[in-house]
């Protein structure tokens, strides 16, 4: 290994989060600063989140902490 670790996104939470508050994907991703896209890869798995990602979630939502949205892994998605 050579140290790296990728950002995970808790997707139930964040799911659950966005449907509780009323906010649609492309909302969500107008807010964050990244395309509807970026926010459907990521919340399908398929993209681990950028660093314009993690930070757009937490300034533009300040009822959201770094922990209740994101994790770490030694593991990269490819």
């Amino acid at each position: 290994m050579d140290g790296t670790k990728a950002i995970l996104v808790d997707v139930d939470f964040l799911q659950t989060y966005l449907e509780n508050k009323g906010i649609s994907q492309c909302q969500f991703a107008e807010e964050v600063g990244v395309t509807q896209s970026t926010v459907n890869r990521i919340m399908n798995g398929k993209r681990n989140p950028g660093g314009k990602f993690v930070t757009g979630v937490l300034q533009g939502f300040n009822d959201l902490s770094f922990d209740e949205v994101f994790s770490c892994s030694d593991n990269l998605l490819k």
